[in-house]
């Protein structure tokens, strides 16, 4: 017999998940679900013509490249680009202070060199002018009704799970969650290692988002096998980043949508960039390539981009040229 307290089975007919994506495919025809669009079209091929709802994208590189500079410029682009979607922004930034992130914020807005911005005085850079002040209180004061929060905090798996739970019950709308980065995530009392806490992070990003309306953007790091001279050698596959690249890649490929790896080939002053052997020049340092390692929505390969730290942007570029075959 049956106990009357027995838990519902978690099972349900598969026909029901199929009326479910029936009705989703409807109302994308309809124009009522649309994808988050960039100012990058190459970014936006990769999703469905832009960001798709309730999925994770994991963005790892080393230190350096520019991952909390690239999602920066991603999450007010999505702002500028979609004023016809109601959506909010949460940001676990846990690598800078919120002061340090909104400054380049304004730097980028403005088109500004940051050190500029920030009076650092260097020689043959004038002081920042009056007028260029008046132009960052104006941006500034026009940014008041964003709906964008952050966390600069860092918590545990736990308390990011509740604090998402109880956003949502705040906003009552769909939401773009950030994450700044994986290694900084604390380790919870009943966590014995930091691979548990990857693992209960990524279990809890699959969790989320089904059960909420949000797309995860998730900063992590590069291994530092991608630095060894072994790997440095022109025109080699192994100059490309890997699965096994990213740090706790086990816990994170699985559950994620997209993985993209950036590298910037000129740090390692190489001449011709993995198998297809584009032809860098070496004194383009600013140079990133975006490798595409996991995609549910379509292609993988190469997009690149040109980064602008002094004015904090990402703009994109043609791909380099190939050596010419014999």
């Amino acid at each position: 017999m049956i106990p009357d307290n027995a838990k519902p089975m978690p099972w349900r007919k598969y026909s029901d998940a199929l009326i479910e994506s029936m009705n989703y495919i409807e109302r994308r025809a309809s124009g009522d679900i649309k994808s988050l669009k960039t100012h990058w079209q190459q970014f936006n091929s990769i999703g469905l013509n832009g960001i798709e709802w309730g999925n994770s994208y994991i963005l790892a590189s080393r230190p350096g490249v520019g991952k909390s500079l690239l999602i920066a410029s991603l999450t007010r682009q999505i702002q500028e680009l979609n004023k016809n979607q109601d959506f909010y922004i949460l940001h676990f930034q846990f690598e800078m202070s919120g002061k340090n992130l909104a400054t380049r914020e304004i730097a980028s807005a403005n088109n500004m060199n940051l050190r500029y911005l920030l009076s650092a005085k260097d020689k043959n850079m004038i002081d920042l002018t009056s007028e260029d002040l008046s132009k960052v209180k104006n941006y500034v004061s026009k940014q008041a009704n964003r709906k964008e929060y952050i966390i600069d905090v860092p918590m545990t798996v736990r308390e990011m799970k509740a604090t998402l739970y109880a956003f949502y019950q705040f906003v009552k709308k769909p939401f773009v969650v950030t994450l700044d980065h994986t290694m900084l995530v604390k380790k919870d009392a009943s966590e014995t290692s930091k691979q548990q806490t990857m693992e209960n992070l990524a279990a809890m990003t699959i969790e989320t988002k089904k059960a909420l309306p949000i797309t995860w953007f998730i900063l992590s790091q590069l291994n530092r096998d991608i630095d060894s001279a072994e790997r440095q050698i022109p025109g080699k596959l192994s100059n490309f980043p890997c699965d096994a690249d990213i740090y706790q890649s086990d816990a994170f490929m699985q559950g994620a949508d997209v993985v993209i790896a950036y590298n910037r080939p000129a740090k390692y002053q190489l001449k011709y960039y993995g198998p297809e052997s584009y032809v860098l020049e070496l004194s383009d340092k600013y140079l990133i390539a975006a490798h595409i390692l996991k995609n549910r929505f379509g292609e993988l390969g190469i997009h690149w981009y040109k980064a602008d730290y002094a004015k904090m942007n990402f703009l994109e570029v043609d791909p380099p040229p190939k050596k010419e075959k014999k």
